[in-house]
């Protein structure tokens, strides 16, 4: 075996890598301790013995050409190669310097060998995890926005495209600011410094998309550091919440408009009280009074006209009240029908009679037409005699003496309509679509010469509606009007509430009070 020399057997032996000395492109020379601990034996088991000790043939084979190579062509060459060392593969990465001697010929080599097993597979996962991050960045449903510590974007994923609408070599190199709206601006700074402070933020902000428009994204932010702790990059997180913005504000609107309605039903409840109160003790001391001037033996007595402007105003204020509360109740549904089967035809046939005389007086003709007996419908009475005597006390109070008011009731397939035309001034075209809105009133002067509140037609709309009906008018200025109430001819699956009669009092009185805004006509 050749001699090397001794300082040369001092680096050789000291070398913190494998390290192997060959004379031939078979044979070992000498081999350090990093090359006996590698192949579990002991130096001298190796110095001087065949490559093949060590070597499976498909291994020699390998090894064999390459050191014949770098005999051949005297120069460094490099390797990797995979042996089975205790029946473990170890990837193995080789780096063979040729020694020249005085003639310039190769007389041994030098190998310097360094197991890479461990550090493949750990580039191999780096690697995965590398390729494993970029398809999540590429594919996540949220945007990732990458900048660095300057907030210079250097990267972002196809949902920042779609949701910001630039594409990515649009935006590289430009500032986070880009797509933040210029009122959050502070936000962004408070964000960043937050950042830095704490390695990672969250925020909620208005942001601008490159067609200008705005919308407000959830902000995951967190930095990116090398083991030094420096700062490579700021990765930003977001997730547009435009709509999730919009369903709050709707939530919080409709919340703050049911308690606003809670309040205004409250309201009204009281107020309703403390008009009724007042009012009913008006009522009340009317009755004795009446009484009393009745029992004198007197043909007309000098107060009997100031009763009845008393008795007639107050049933216009209780109207007025009761319609105020119902028509908000309405609007907060909490209003409710009290429906049974009733008989429909002997319902208005008792308005027609409770009312007849009270308009002769009026000097309005009143006609009745109905070719109908009978029929059973499901409906509320007293709600329905409110809405047909509105109807009828509208007539009065827009046509002149001697004009017509024709009230009819017809089965038209399966409905049955009450229509009430009059003769009277008719309803302006452009009055016509907004009749039925609350509050309303054609005539809004305050010298009108026909009072009213503007709530009965939309109160009547409403009700009928309430039943499932509909309620139309047609018109012709200064010819007629015509009001006509669709109703369902069904029946609830209930017990028959119909009953006999009803009280002619009791539709007296709604008579009185639904035709209190006409009696000074």
């Amino acid at each position: 075996m050749q001699q090397i020399k001794p300082e040369f057997d001092f680096l050789f032996n000291n070398l913190n890598k494998i390290s192997y000395i060959l004379f031939k492109p078979t044979h070992f020379g000498d081999v350090n301790q990093k090359m006996a601990d590698f192949c579990s034996c002991q130096r001298s088991d190796l110095r001087g013995k065949p490559i093949a000790s060590i070597l499976n043939s498909q291994e020699l084979k390998t090894v064999k050409k390459f050191n014949q190579e770098v005999f051949a062509e005297g120069k460094r060459k490099k390797a990797k190669i995979e042996l089975e060392v205790e029946s473990e593969m170890r990837m193995i990465e080789v780096d063979v310097i040729p020694h020249h001697n005085v003639n310039g010929e190769v007389d041994y080599l030098l190998c310097l060998a360094e197991d890479i097993t461990e550090e493949l597979k750990q580039e191999e996962k780096l690697y995965r995890a590398t390729k494993r991050y970029r398809s999540i960045f590429k594919n996540a449903p949220l945007a990732f926005v990458v900048s660095d510590r300057e907030t210079n974007i250097i990267d972002w994923n196809d949902k920042a495209e779609e949701i910001f609408g630039w594409k990515k070599d649009e935006v590289i190199g430009e500032k986070f600011n880009l797509i933040v709206a210029a009122d959050s601006y502070s936000k962004i700074t408070d964000l960043i410094v937050n950042v830095f402070e704490n390695n990672e933020s969250y925020n909620v902000h208005k942001n601008i998309a490159k067609d200008g428009s705005e919308l407000y994204c959830e902000w995951n932010t967190a930095l990116i550091k090398d083991r030094n702790d420096k700062i490579l990059e700021i990765i930003s997180i977001a997730q547009d919440i435009s709509e999730k913005i919009k369903i709050q504000k709707r939530i919080k609107n409709q919340k703050e408009k049911l308690e606003y309605n809670q309040l205004r039903t409250i309201f009204f409840a009281n107020i309703s009280h403390e008009l009724k109160t007042p009012l009913n003790l008006i009522f009340s001391s009317l009755q004795i009074l009446e009484y009393k001037l009745a029992s004198e033996d007197h043909l007309e007595n000098k107060f009997d006209k100031y009763l009845s402007s008393i008795k007639n105003n107050g049933f216009r204020l209780l109207r007025l009240v009761n319609n105020l509360i119902d028509i908000t109740k309405i609007g907060v549904n909490t209003f409710c029908l009290h429906k049974g089967n009733f008989d429909i035809i002997k319902l208005v046939k008792s308005i027609v009679k409770s009312t007849a005389d009270y308009l002769e007086t009026k000097n309005r003709k009143f006609i009745f037409q109905s070719n109908l007996e009978s029929q059973i419908i499901a409906c509320d009475p007293f709600n329905l005699e409110r809405v047909i005597l509105n109807l009828i006390s509208n007539a009065v109070k827009f046509t002149e003496a001697g004009d017509e008011i024709l009230l009819k009731i017809e089965k038209i397939e399966n409905e049955i309509v009450i229509s009430i035309k009059d003769t009277g001034i008719g309803i302006k075209k452009e009055n016509q679509a907004i009749i039925f809105e609350e509050f309303r009133q054609v005539d809004q002067s305050f010298n009108k010469k026909r009072e009213g509140s503007g709530i009965g037609l939309s109160l009547a709309k409403s009700i009928v509606e309430m039943h499932g009906g509909r309620i139309e008018l047609t018109s012709e200025y200064g010819v007629y009007s015509k009001f006509s109430i669709y109703l369902p001819i069904e029946k609830i699956a209930a017990k028959n509430l119909e009953t006999d009669n009803f009280s002619a009092d009791s539709l007296i009185n709604k008579v009185e009070l639904e035709f209190s805004d006409i009696n000074n006509i």
